[in-house]
């Protein structure tokens, strides 16, 4: 596909605070302390998002004020395959910096308003979108430039990635954001944001057909990406702007839409079975690998003691609570299924259920299915190892009525 690239000269100049982010107003580069700064900006006119805000004071003001100043600004479009369209400086002679204020000002408003209006015309080339490698073509742009007082990539979109190592079609806002960056971390996957202020604009402001976030998913969404730029050196800003509606007349190419868990599992914790709330089991209760371990490759509890001091207060819980009837669904790590894999988490399942006939709940009532890696949670290319795949090796509580139990068992 033909790809584009305009070199501008322009600026931008960025005023960040412990607060937050704002523009300069009318001060000139008389008026205030002047400073030489660098910008990327990392924008994602794509599909499935609600219209990038370019009116913001974080676009206008900022660069309004910067171009008084004589920086340098870069531009990366991010979708499936983030290109950096604009990257030039636009510091000028210095006989022409001896115009009046007022020239100063008319020049830069008229740049500003080019500036803006380039960018508002920019729309994805490439199907789905990949932040992570948008954020390291910004990083790059960003990293060879000496002489700056400050250096800053602002992102405006979802930063719900489809593609590349951060794909949240892999069921990454299941997880806890610390898991996520470990195994990044492991990939050597983080950018170096060493000096850099990475200020982030829309996140999670989705479009339809893609599903709205949770306020949970929202928050996490978040901390992965703080996370990033914070493990890479780098000082994360998020600005909350209202997005613009989405323009129906545009036209851009597909992005596939991210499946929202809308009943992830809770971790276990003996203390909330200490209730009279029969509405316990309404959300899936995860039993995780760090208190029901197996052996490898078995379907043998690796610490019974520990196993079986976690499933006894389930049991007295249920005994107390006999209309409940309950769904163990087995799952294990990896991607790719097999009779084998099926096998042991079915066999896995069936230990729990044990455990809890054992214990005096009554077998008719306790349902068991070996899912393997297919199960609603899983999260996909964590391979065997580390601690997402460590989540991926579990047994989970359902109630049998439940919906998500009801569609597990039509399977």
């Amino acid at each position: 596909m033909k790809k584009r690239f305009t070199a501008l000269f322009l600026t931008i100049c960025l005023a960040v605070s412990a607060v937050g982010f704002t523009g300069c107003g009318d001060q000139t580069s008389a008026e205030t302390t002047s400073s030489m700064n660098a910008v990327c900006y990392a924008i994602a006119p794509t599909a499935n998002s609600q219209g990038l805000n370019m009116s913001s004071p974080l676009v206008q003001d900022t660069i309004y004020d910067t171009i008084l100043e004589y920086g340098y600004i870069s531009v990366v479009v991010v979708d499936g395959e983030p290109e950096m369209v604009a990257a030039d400086s636009y510091d000028i002679d210095a006989q022409y910096k001896k115009a009046s204020k007022e020239k100063l000002k008319t020049d830069a408003r008229a740049k500003a308003t080019n500036l803006i209006a380039y960018m508002e015309s920019q729309v994805a080339n490439d199907a789905q979108v990949d932040y992570l490698e948008g954020l390291r073509m910004a990083v790059r742009s960003l990293s060879s430039l000496e002489g700056y007082d400050s250096k800053t990539i602002v992102v405006v979109g979802t930063g719900l990635s489809t593609q590349g190592t951060l794909n949240f079609q892999n069921n990454l806002l299941s997880v806890e954001p610390e898991a996520v960056l470990d195994q990044l971390e492991e990939k050597n996957e983080i950018p170096d944001f060493t000096g850099i202020t990475v200020v982030w604009q829309q996140m999670g402001d989705v479009a339809s057909p893609q599903e709205d976030l949770s306020q949970t998913q929202r928050k996490r969404l978040q901390e992965i990406w703080s996370g990033i730029v914070e493990r890479g050196g780098g000082t994360f800003v998020y600005n909350d702007i209202m997005a613009n509606p989405v323009d129906t007349e545009a036209s851009y190419p597909a992005v596939d839409t991210v499946d929202l868990p809308t009943e992830t599992p809770i971790g276990f914790d003996e203390t909330m079975f200490d209730t009279e709330d029969e509405s316990i089991l309404e959300e899936p209760v995860i039993l995780p690998e760090e208190q029901v371990s197996f052996v490898p490759d078995k379907s043998t509890y690796l610490n019974e003691e520990e196993a079986v001091a976690t499933i006894q207060p389930i049991a007295d819980y249920l005994i107390e609570h006999e209309q409940i009837k309950l769904l163990l669904a087995g799952t294990t790590a990896g991607d790719e299924d097999s009779d084998y894999t099926i096998k042991l988490s079915q066999e896995r399942a069936d230990a729990v259920r044990n455990t809890l006939i054992q214990f005096g709940v009554d077998e008719s009532r306790i349902v068991t299915v070996g899912l393997g890696s297919s199960d609603p949670w899983h999260v996909y290319g964590a391979g065997y190892e580390g601690s997402i795949a460590s989540e991926n090796r579990k047994v989970v509580l359902l109630d049998a009525s439940s919906d998500t139990a009801k569609d597990i068992l039509s399977e």
